[in-house]
């Protein structure tokens, strides 16, 4: 079972992952700067098409003008198996693939509307595995290394590493503490670390939320606040950026996934909070929703897979279900979307969108609507999600996985 779980952390990079690719197998080795590519539109899709094994296939990359019709995977780009990017602005930041080994590199890319052009790469140490981006400036950004324990800080104009931040000092069990998520507030980067062992899964002897506190003037950790009352663990997956959050008030939440159903005896999972004004968590505030029935279906969710935060404490959301895990984490249809209430501390299933397998629980924002990809039984692609009405439609169709969608303003 420890070879499964320890593929889970793969499979979680490609469930809405996109799109990066170790420089040496990159299709497009030395891309122009004058030279577009991946399609015209203002929507950004990566789409896998994995192989009967669930755990292996190709990757696209491409833009569409709207989401209708079926999705046609020909202007894309092919890119790295189970790789993840971060956006800021109109700028795309590309992630080396899990799992490849020789020379690795960040490339960066940068969002028209007649395509993507390639505007800078820079080298990284092979599988150190960043998985995301958080700029602070025009000149600085965070790059945290999940493998490594630390977090590099880069120029995102130049591309040039300018420092790093060491958390090995805080790591439990071994050199890594696994820096996942994180977001900036108040001058300080709150970052999560997931504190996972061999098997890519918590420690059993250190079950509990610990988030470093970074002063973004002086890149010093300034504590490591924990969460240890609840025995919530695993905060946010590293390429899942919305998994970590501010509500209206700029409380931070931050999404848990435990041990994503794998352990029968360990199902808790849930929100855990450090409010507006402190750099600690507030445990009255934390929410185990391994206990809360889902209205509209018979199961519990072990696990939080995915989550985006609407307003007025309501957060849209891809549980796991215990009840559906199969032996293949990379095909099981466990992935069931939701609503939570954070204040009345509800849940409930949304009806119309599919069970979907690990590879597709992208969820996004866009024009009052929420749109979620879903690779179902009978429909695959991308559903809109009304929440004043409630009511769902299929909007895209398509034959792949689609694991990670971004809407150009």
């Amino acid at each position: 079972m420890k070879v499964s779980i320890k593929n889970w952390q793969v499979l979680a990079m490609s469930v809405m992952v996109a799109l990066a690719t170790s420089c040496d197998s990159n299709n497009n080795d030395n891309p122009s700067t004058e030279e577009v590519l991946g399609g015209e539109g203002n929507i950004l899709l990566e789409t896998t098409l994995k192989n009967i094994d669930g755990a292996s296939g190709q990757t696209y990359l491409q833009q569409i003008s709207e989401l209708s019709g079926t999705l046609d995977l020909s202007k894309g780009i092919q890119t790295g198996f189970s790789s993840t990017l971060s956006i800021v602005g109109n700028d795309v930041y590309l992630f080396p693939e899990t799992g490849t080994t020789g020379k690795q590199c960040i490339y960066k890319y940068q969002h028209t509307a007649k395509g993507i052009k390639h505007v800078g790469e820079m080298q990284i140490i092979p599988n150190s595995s960043p998985y995301n981006l958080v700029q602070v400036s025009a000149t600085k950004a965070y790059v945290p290394l999940y493998n490594l324990g630390k977090v590099m800080i880069i120029n995102p104009t130049t591309m040039q590493q300018t420092g790093e931040i060491d958390l090995t000092p805080y790591a439990h069990g071994d050199n890594s503490a696994d820096p996942a998520a994180g977001l900036i507030r108040d001058g300080y980067f709150y970052l999560a670390l997931d504190q996972i062992g061999a098997n890519w899964m918590p420690y059993d002897d250190y079950r509990q939320i610990d988030v470093a506190v970074i002063d973004i003037n002086t890149d010093k950790v300034v504590k490591i606040a924990s969460e240890k009352e609840t025995a919530l663990c695993f905060p946010t997956r590293p390429h899942l950026k919305d998994m970590i959050f501010q509500n209206e008030q700029n409380d931070i939440y931050i999404a848990c996934a435990g041990y994503f159903g794998y352990n029968p005896e360990y199902v808790k999972t849930g929100f855990v909070c450090i409010p507006a004004g402190s750099q600690s968590f507030d445990a009255s505030k934390t929410w185990d929703i391994s206990k809360t029935s889902i209205e509209g279906c018979p199961y519990k969710a072990v696990s939080i897979y995915n989550c985006k935060y609407l307003g007025n404490s309501k957060v849209a959301a891809y549980v796991g279900v215990m009840e559906l895990m199969t032996d293949n984490p990379y095909t099981a249809r466990n992935s069931l979307p939701v609503i939570i209430d954070l204040k009345n501390k509800t849940i409930k299933k949304i009806e119309g969108i599919p069970y979907t397998d690990g590879h597709s629980v992208a969820i996004e924002c866009h024009n009052g609507e929420v749109y979620f990809s879903s690779y179902g039984v009978n429909a695959a692609g991308i559903f809109a999600y009304n929440p004043t009405t409630e009511t769902v439609k299929q909007v895209l169709s398509s034959t792949g996985n689609i694991a990670f969608f971004h809407f150009f303003e």
